[in-house]
């Protein structure tokens, strides 16, 4: 698996909550309040990337996330830039 250069790292809390690092949000101007970000799943990681509501459709069901998951593992299997890619998709499927 080839990952990413490691910039910052953050723990987990109790209740399952992170922060996103100093260093991250100067690197991508996010800001409280103002930002969200988003989970993506790549294989046996999860890439953390900001994300703004009227450009992307987060609204997915367990069972297309299931889908998306099994694509991702298939030989060869789908990537997507976006969201709303994703979901259009699965959508002609």
């Amino acid at each position: 698996m080839v990952m990413g250069k490691l910039v910052a790292v953050s723990p987990v809390g109790k209740n399952g909550q992170t922060v996103v690092p100093a260093s991250i949000r100067r690197i991508f101007r996010i800001t409280p309040g103002h930002n969200l970000v988003g989970f993506y799943v790549q294989g046996r990681h999860v890439e953390i990337a900001p994300v703004s509501v009227e450009r992307e459709d987060l609204d997915y069901t367990e069972d297309e996330l299931d889908q998306l998951e099994r694509l991702a593992k298939e030989k060869g299997g789908r990537r997507f830039k976006t969201a709303t890619e994703a979901k259009k998709y699965l959508g002609r499927l």
